[in-house]
């Protein structure tokens, strides 16, 4: 039986450039999920629907008068600007932009705000004399919380080793 000769790999010009791996590789991921999921409601809606109907409806829902149309449309915008977040974040990753490392902190602080405003703004709705010391004690675990992780990120891509290695700068 005749020998095959052995495959060598193909060497590119750009190996020595780092690799999306480690905390950077997981932040980029739950980014792509991010992004995914809104858009994948919004063609199973189409889908189902049919492109006329499925606008009417979406539409409809924020447009409505009431208490559950206007926590809907509070609801929304903390999820319209992750969306923009990730999306954001998804597309400089890919291009490796040096941006990258500037823009998305900043973005992810803007949703911080935005979804602070947006449960104050909904528990203010739904409380029937406006919003009482109890409802802060209430809120606030979940923003500090938030606030952390919106720290977390904000001190990594500043002052990480892997995204300074991983963006162009």
């Amino acid at each position: 039986m005749p020998r095959l000769p052995s495959i060598r790999p193909i060497r590119h010009d750009n190996d020595d450039a780092p690799r999306l791996s480690g905390l950077l590789a997981i932040i980029f991921w739950c980014a792509c999920g991010i992004t995914a999921v809104p858009l994948a409601g919004i063609f199973t809606l189409i889908s189902v629907l049919g492109p006329q109907a499925a606008w009417s409806a979406i539409a409809d829902s924020l447009s409505a008068p009431g208490a559950s149309s206007q926590m809907l449309r509070f609801g929304l915008f903390p999820q319209v600007v992750l969306f923009v977040w990730a999306i954001g974040f998804v597309i400089l990753t890919v291009r490796r932009s040096a941006r990258t490392r500037a823009l998305t902190p900043v973005a992810l602080v803007v949703w911080l705000i935005v979804t602070a405003f947006s449960q104050f703004a909904i528990r203010d709705l739904l409380a029937p004399d406006g919003l009482t010391v109890g409802d802060l004690a209430a809120l606030l675990p979940a923003l500090l919380a938030q606030g952390v992780g919106v720290a977390g990120f904000v001190g990594y891509m500043r002052e990480g080793e892997r995204p300074r290695r991983y963006y162009r700068s």
